[in-house]
């Protein structure tokens, strides 16, 4: 074996171990949760994906999520509760509407000063 050479077993290792920690850090978790519901700490990426969290957090109940409120914010939440049948307190309870996608915003600046040449 050639000096700086990784065996093959390690390299492989290497790589399945820098995969799992990047697709573990850009996981979104529920911030605070039970049975009944739970919030999402806001972000747009978040934002984007709220249907899938809160969806696979009730799902380990056996129920439906349902959006309750969305502060779109940084250090705020997006609510959801779980529910048992999703015709439950249409009503009382009604779905708020989130982002698909998330798109960045940039401000056009004007310069204040203009150059002529």
């Amino acid at each position: 074996m050639r000096a700086g050479l990784v065996p093959t077993g390690w390299r492989l290792s290497l790589i399945a171990l820098a995969v799992a920690l990047s697709a573990a850090s850009a996981q979104a978790q529920v911030y605070r949760g039970n049975d009944t519901g739970g919030i999402i700490p806001w972000s747009c990426e978040n934002e984007a994906d709220a249907h899938a969290i809160a969806g696979a957090h009730c799902a380990s109940w056996n129920k439906h999520h349902r959006i309750t409120s969305v502060h779109r914010q940084y250090g705020d939440y997006i609510g959801f509760n779980c529910l048992w049948r999703p015709d439950i307190a249409r009503f009382q309870i009604p779905a708020v509407g989130t982002r698909s996608a998330c798109y960045a915003h940039a401000r056009r600046l004007h310069p204040r000063v203009q150059v002529r040449y």
